[in-house]
């Protein structure tokens, strides 16, 4: 008498982008707030068996890194969850920027397939930390670092002229970036320079006015999450300046957090 035939399937999910690279390449913290930290061009370790980006063709093509703010990403969220007692959303690419560049759209950030799945985990982590904000929060911010070489004792505005802050400022005018208890307000009470100065009326300057990162995951187009990019001079970058600096941004953040963000999360 024959066996009866007996067939197995095994259902397997695709593999996302974040499957499919190296340890030690990404740094992906999940929050328990409605902030979350992005830092992506403090990376300095190749993509295996990658070419460097060549750029033709490609409007602001940079491959120089943004020195040190992976380390500052780092203890700026450490500095977050001493202060509030809870961990922010934090994603860190360690991979130099010359091979991917996440802070622009993949047909100008990657040149080489190699590279695809380091760019794609980078969004990956981003829209699924921004989407569990919305969702369970409600409200939260993003918060992008980059480096400056233009001022070395300054941080540059970039919030593409208040746009990718747009329900931030709709909600609770502009006060709640410049004033005097908003987020800028509370970094020049720390003793910073903002460029342009809170009290003035001139536009964002267009090198530094935010990239790709916030106009996609900030309220620019839709959503609750605002987004704002700070470009950093080199002294609050230099190993002695970062210490100082991840606790006056932390303590800011705090600050801000409970005037404009919400205390409790909509779901439990």
């Amino acid at each position: 008498m024959a066996r009866p035939l007996v067939l197995v399937l095994v259902l397997c999910a695709p593999l996302r982008a974040a499957d499919k690279i190296p340890d030690g390449m990404l740094t992906r913290q999940t929050g328990e707030l409605p902030i979350l930290l992005s830092a992506p061009h403090g990376g300095r370790k190749p993509i295996p068996d990658c070419p460097v980006r060549a750029g033709k063709n490609v409007p602001l093509f940079v491959t120089v890194n943004d020195t040190n703010t992976d380390l500052l990403a780092r203890k700026v969220a450490d500095e977050i969850e001493k202060a509030m007692k809870a961990k922010p959303y934090l994603v860190i690419a360690h991979f130099e920027r010359k091979y991917a560049d996440v802070n622009r759209p993949e047909a100008n950030g990657v040149e080489h397939a190699a590279a695809k799945p380091y760019y794609r985990a980078y969004h990956d982590f981003l829209k699924d930390s921004r989407a569990a904000i919305q969702k369970e929060w409600g409200r939260g911010l993003v918060i992008d670092l980059h480096g400056q070489a233009a001022d070395a004792n300054a941080i540059f505005r970039g919030t593409n002229n208040t746009q990718t802050a747009k329900h931030l400022v709709d909600r609770f005018g502009r006060t709640a970036l410049t004033g005097k208890s908003g987020f800028f307000g509370l970094l020049a009470k720390a003793g910073y320079t903002i460029t342009p100065a809170n009290d003035s009326d001139a536009k964002e300057d267009p090198r530094f006015s935010g990239g790709y990162i916030v106009a996609t995951y900030g309220s620019k187009t839709d959503g609750s999450v605002d987004a704002i990019q700070l470009e950093l001079g080199g002294q609050v970058r230099t190993r002695m300046g970062m210490d100082r600096f991840a606790k006056d941004l932390a303590a800011a953040i705090a600050s801000f957090a409970k005037e404009y963000l919400p205390a409790e999360k909509k779901t439990k």
